[in-house]
């Protein structure tokens, strides 16, 4: 038996999360996850502290053969032992969760919708025109509705956080879920084989909807087709933004019942960060360039708006990879 299976036995023995293990070690989660794949070897004091925590020899865990003594689950203070979850408990939150991910991702692209309003509702004033008590009508109704699109929106996001209220003590403390264990595995596999492709959706509709503004940027329309063509990019947006939110908010809940985080590692996490500025300012100065001494050509406006959709992107797919 390896090293790391050694130390993953023996932690699950001994009713210790990695999370907990990695407390006890003073070392992170991901350090413990590399010992127990054998991605990485605790160095000597590790082994030590290691043999000292579960009641084993350093030659049990350095060498094959079995322990020269193992602390029985019976003699763990009761104090030390994980709290079990019951089922029922399990079932509600994942039902909650599930409630909890549709509100607020429906409240997040209702606020990228709220424009699309006034976008279409100015155009269609426009068709009153003479008749000016119509026109301010159909004006003001559009702004109105943008307005109670975002209080909607806002109220949806407060709810959504008291439907999880009930359930806030788990992100405090380590559990245990030992019947639910196999059956969150396999719920957490059919989440993905449902809503991985929202993200393919989502990533096409990304992309499709950058189409208005660059359309808008060429073609130099009045002020009532751009409006029109930023509506219908705020449209498509919004329905991007409810299927990358949705599946966000829902792997972020499941992740959290299993205690199964991913993080960056701190290097590419300060990458990421410092990435993040440096393309900040690469985006900033070539719209400033496009605006003063390219005219005509590309609007500075849509180079924001690339650049913001392709962060977007390069941001989900990054974490997707490198996170552990």
């Amino acid at each position: 038996m390896r090293l790391g299976q050694k130390i993953a036995e023996l932690r699950k023995k001994n009713n210790l999360s990695q999370e907990t293990l990695a407390e006890k070690m003073n070392v992170s989660r991901q350090a413990v996850s590399k010992w127990e794949s054998d991605q990485s070897i605790p160095d000597i004091e590790k082994i030590v502290n290691l043999s000292e925590l579960f009641g084993v020899t350093t030659d049990y865990l350095l060498k094959s053969g079995a322990p020269s003594f193992e602390i029985k689950l019976e003699d763990v203070p009761v104090d030390e032992k994980l709290p079990i979850l019951s089922d029922d408990l399990v079932q509600k939150y994942l039902s909650a969760a599930k409630k909890s991910s549709n509100l607020r991702a429906l409240a997040a692209a209702l606020v990228v919708f709220s424009p699309v309003w006034i976008s279409f509702g100015m155009p269609l004033a426009g068709f009153f025109e003479s008749n000016k008590q119509l026109y301010q009508i159909i004006a003001m109704t559009g702004y109105a509705a943008a307005v109670a699109t975002l209080a909607i929106a806002f109220g949806l996001l407060i709810y959504s956080l008291l439907v999880m209220r009930k359930f806030n003590h788990l992100k405090q403390q380590n559990f245990d879920i030992p019947e639910q264990r196999n059956k969150l595995t396999s719920t957490i596999e059919e989440f993905h084989q449902t809503y991985d492709k929202f993200i393919v959706v989502a990533s096409i509709l990304s992309v499709l909807s950058f189409i208005g503004p660059m359309i808008n940027g060429f073609s130099h329309f009045s002020s009532m087709g751009s409006l029109i063509t930023w509506g219908i990019t705020f449209l498509i947006l919004s329905i991007a933004l409810y299927l990358f939110a949705f599946y966000a908010f829902q792997r972020n809940y499941l992740s959290l019942l299993i205690k199964h985080k991913k993080h960056l590692p701190p290097n590419l996490h300060r990458l990421f960060i410092y990435g993040s500025w440096g393309y900040l300012f690469v985006v900033l100065g070539l719209a400033y360039i496009f605006d003063r001494y390219v005219i005509n050509t590309i609007n500075s406006a849509n180079i924001l708006y690339l650049g913001f959709i392709v962060y977007c992107l390069f941001t989900y797919f990054f974490f997707r990879e490198k996170a552990e």
